[in-house]
């Protein structure tokens, strides 16, 4: 619920401006009559055109100034410029000077057709501008680096102590995190049971001059993530590792930051390893007004693991004590540095969500295993990237499919309570074994164990949606979008989702809302393609696949012009003709899924050919057939016999769309 100082609300539009010399809204202090701007204490330009409009937004914070009010002040009436234009242009380069965003606005909003209102918490300053906030830099714990942390270092040897040093230093941190949202936010939490706190953990800066140890710094950040993200969901909720990646070396303050995804305290810091050292330094900020809450720095040799052993069971004791935290990390299995390193640069690599990155990935966590062959989390990390080459038609499901039960069975043999492999198994049963009940079970006991896991509520929802239970799966997507909101993976899967229930026009405002934080993002220009195809708008489909197929790849140059020309000669039906022959061309040299081919069959009216491909894609085990219920493209099937026997024949539901 956004609060609006009622020095501001409460005044009449056209009451004489009483208002404070000066006022604060995020970061900036702003003297309304001299026009003076200072943000965090430092001066700051704004063109006068800009603090016009500014200083009327802050004057009647939180109530519509008029697109005629904002002209009257800006523009007189004997003043002849082009007024839409110029008011459009002005709130525009505003915006961009205070880190606003007309489509996600923290401090303007536009209200269509009749003006704007200034939405952000307005304060007035009594005694003037209170000078600079805290410096975060000042409240970091940051005593002098040691000398060895200071002489750069190429150093590999030595990791199983660092590693296990590290993994206690973070202990420490996630304790006293838990401490603090605990013991210095309790009073918060009382004032308001309903919401919860929102954490990001913004990613941590590798300092150790070494490119090659990002793989290092980010792993530091998703432990990080993972076990906060097991706080007690009542209590704390965490922003998921796709979306904080987002923030990797970014400007942009906390109170940017805050208003972007919505949350209200950030952890931020950084890690540096050289010559057997390892130190963290880790603070913890209200994200609204940049004030530091908790800040410490850990720095340890190597051979001091005992010692850091027992600090770390000391202060997780602590938390377990007041009961934030629901399992003390030093009671788990220890964990072999080796294999914890290379667990960490396969999902570095398969977060790059490419299909060299996967398999590099794969490798990685396969060097895990065998340096460690109890280490769960490995296990966990090639069940799923078997999961998505299946999704991806880059490997035959039924060998997907024996990989990645395998592995992921092994994950929960050592260690059931991991959340990511119930995930896994959710993912199995529904994709490769179609058990839909079992699969169910599975995703909801991922969800029991780690609420906080972006990509459980995605896979929860898919499956929701393949089930045809449409508004459930809208509501778990939306789950999932608000853990990680910037995650383009997941902000596509709405428009997906919304495409299976056949709500087009939202579906192709998701896309579109996910091409404008990455116009180059391939799935959302193929889910829009889908779509367009649906609301007959085929010229605009074309475009959509033709930019899908040329971001895939130079080897797909001839392809596109042979779809271009098939849709300038022959429409549409020329174009689905075209697919069909490049899809049996493929299929010579390469695996094709069946699945595919019965949608290519039925665009094409042939309906005995689709049939016959279903039932390929059954006896294959394709995970494409997952679909079959309410895949928009077969809806000419469903008034034929052979379509019902063949969802009884799956355990689904008759559709609705039959």
């Amino acid at each position: 619920m956004v609060k609006w100082n009622r020095a501001f609300v409460d005044r009449p539009m056209s009451e004489p401006d009483q208002s404070p010399r000066w006022v604060r809204f995020g970061t900036f202090d702003v003297e309304l009559r001299t026009g003076e701007i200072r943000k965090q204490g430092a001066r700051f330009k704004l063109q006068e055109k800009l603090f016009q409009v500014l200083a009327l937004l802050l004057e009647h914070a939180g109530r519509i100034v008029t697109r005629e009010e904002l002209r009257q002040r800006l523009w007189p009436a004997d003043t002849f410029v082009d007024f839409d234009a110029n008011l459009n242009t002005t709130l525009n380069k505003l915006r961009q000077a205070i880190g606003d965003s007309a489509d996600h606005p923290r401090f303007i909003e536009t209200i269509p057709r009749r003006g704007y209102r200034f939405i952000a918490t307005v304060e007035p300053l009594e005694n003037g501008a209170k000078g600079e906030p805290a410096d975060v830099e000042t409240a970091r714990a940051t005593e002098a680096p040691s000398a060895e942390l200071r002489a750069e270092s190429g150093e590999r040897s030595g990791r199983r102590p660092l590693l296990i040093a590290t993994l206690a230093l973070l202990a420490l941190v996630l304790a006293g995190v838990g401490l603090y949202f605990l013991r210095g936010a309790a009073s918060s939490v009382a004032r308001r049971p309903a919401a919860r706190m929102m954490l990001l953990v913004l990613p941590f800066e590798n300092l150790s001059g070494d490119p090659e140890q990002e793989y290092f710094s980010e792993g530091l950040t998703d432990e990080m993530i993972t076990q906060l993200a097991q706080v007690n969901s009542g209590r704390l909720g965490v922003i998921e590792r796709g979306s904080a990646m987002q923030y990797k070396r970014s400007q942009k303050t906390p109170d940017q930051i805050s208003r972007e995804l919505g949350v209200d305290y950030i952890l931020e810091g950084s890690v540096r390893r050289a010559n057997g050292r390892v130190r963290i330094n880790a603070q913890l900020l209200r994200s609204r007004d940049h004030t530091p809450l908790w800040a410490e720095s850990y720095e340890r040799n190597a051979a001091d693991v005992l010692a850091i052993q027992r600090e770390v069971a000391s202060r997780i004791a602590q938390a377990l004590e007041l009961e934030l935290l629901p399992a003390s990390p030093a009671t788990r299995t220890p964990v072999n540095s080796e294999a914890h390193e290379a667990y960490l640069k396969g999902r570095y690599y398969w977060n790059k969500r490419t299909v060299d990155g996967v398999k590099k990935g794969i490798e990685y966590f396969q060097q895990a295993i065998q340096k460690d062959p109890k280490y769960a989390p490995a296990y966990v990390g090639l069940a799923d990237s078997y999961l998505v080459l299946s999704s991806w038609m880059r490997i035959p499901s039924k060998e997907a499919a024996a990989k990645a039960r395998e592995a992921a069975t092994r994950a929960i043999e050592i260690d059931d309570r991991l959340a990511d492999a119930h995930a896994s198994l959710g993912g199995i049963a529904s994709e490769f074994d179609w058990d839909w009940t079992h699969a169910e079970k599975e995703f909801r006991r991922a969800i029991e164990l780690n609420p906080g896991y972006a990509t459980t509520h995605q896979w929860y929802a898919e499956l929701l949606s393949q089930l045809g239970r449409h508004d459930e799966a809208i509501a778990e997507i939306r789950k999932a979008r608000e853990l990680d909101p910037l995650s383009l993976m997941i902000n596509s899967v709405v428009g997906y989702i919304l495409y299976d229930a056949r709500r087009y026009d939202e579906a192709v405002e998701a896309c579109k809302k996910t091409l404008e934080m990455d116009p180059t993002f391939m799935p959302a220009h193929l889910y829009l393609s889908w779509i367009y195809e649906q609301k007959g708008m085929h010229a605009e489909e074309i475009a959509e696949e033709v930019k899908t197929m040329t971001m895939a790849g130079v080897k797909w140059n001839e392809a596109v012009k042979g779809l271009q020309r098939s849709f300038v000669a022959g429409g549409i039906q020329g174009a689905r003709r075209w697919r069909l022959v490049n899809y049996l061309s493929r299929a010579k040299t390469a695996y094709v899924s069946p699945y595919h081919g019965a949608i290519l069959y039925t665009e094409l009216g042939y309906r005995d050919k689709a049939f016959e491909q279903l039932e390929k894609a059954y006896k294959e085990r394709d995970t494409g057939i997952t679909r079959v219920l309410i895949d928009p493209c077969l809806d000419p099937l469903r008034s034929d016999p052979r379509y019902t026997t063949f969802l009884q024949r799956l355990n689904l539901p008759r559709s609705d769309h039959s």
